[in-house]
């Protein structure tokens, strides 16, 4: 039977052996090795779907330089318009009145009824662009800002150094204007003498083989035009041989 001694030399299996025991072949005070653990992922915050990839810097690259070759395009064409404008040297159209009337003109309390007759003389001065014009409206006017009646124009063209004259009616009838403008026509035309005035609007556009202008809207105003009454007269007639007109691009 084994003393207390021995019983306390003895390590239990299974279980450490104490500090005071050395296992055989490990000096002592020394830890068994082991595995250093792998170090963390770092963290994103940026969710990707299955099958969806982030761009990449080479399809941005690609689209910069995309940008860039549409802006240097867009550069050139702009060079080559206004070289072309310069090589050209558009001039606004030239247009003066050459004959007018109104007859008759009749005005009672705050309306007015009357019809003119004009006939413009239109003239283009380029010497390498046609002029062509679209949507015509020709109107007359009293004391600048009372417009009286309207009425459309055909369109028409005009070549190089090419002119044309357009005849055209504007009539009113019962037209509103006021008192205070009745009186004053009625007063002018009993003194001999009542200013009117036509302006024209049209889209134009310049061309010259391909080269060709966008639409521009164009202001003629042909202002004031001084008709002449004769006594107990309902016909006014243009004063002067012609009227030259302001012509606004």
């Amino acid at each position: 039977m084994a003393t207390a001694s021995e019983a306390q030399d003895k390590t239990v299996t299974g279980y450490p052996a104490q500090s005071s025991h050395v296992v055989a072949g490990y000096p002592a005070g020394t830890s068994y090795p082991y595995a250093a653990p792998p170090p963390p992922r770092p963290y994103s915050n940026t969710f990707q779907p299955f099958g969806v990839t982030q761009p990449r810097r080479a399809e941005r690259t690609i689209l910069c330089r995309l940008i860039i070759a549409m802006a240097v395009v867009l550069s050139i064409f702009s060079v080559i318009f206004f070289l072309t404008w310069l090589i050209l040297k558009p001039h606004l159209p030239e247009f003066r009145v050459d004959s007018a009337t109104v007859s008759p003109l009749n005005a009672t309390q705050s309306e007015l009824t009357a019809t003119w007759n004009f006939t413009l003389f239109s003239r283009n001065p380029n010497s390498k662009l046609s002029i062509y014009y679209d949507r015509l409206q020709a109107s007359v006017h009293y004391d600048d800002d009372l417009r009286i009646g309207t009425t459309t124009l055909p369109p028409f063209s005009l070549k190089k150094k090419n002119d044309t004259r357009l005849s055209f009616e504007v009539g009113a009838v019962s037209e509103y204007v006021g008192q205070e403008a009745v009186n004053e026509i009625l007063d002018g035309k009993a003194r001999g003498s009542v200013k009117f005035g036509v302006r024209l609007l049209a889209w134009v556009r310049f061309r010259s083989g391909f080269w060709r202008m966008r639409p521009h809207l164009l202001r003629v105003d042909c202002s004031p035009l001084e008709f002449g009454f004769g006594r107990n007269s309902v016909t006014g007639t243009l004063k002067g041989q012609s009227t030259a007109c302001e012509v606004y691009l």
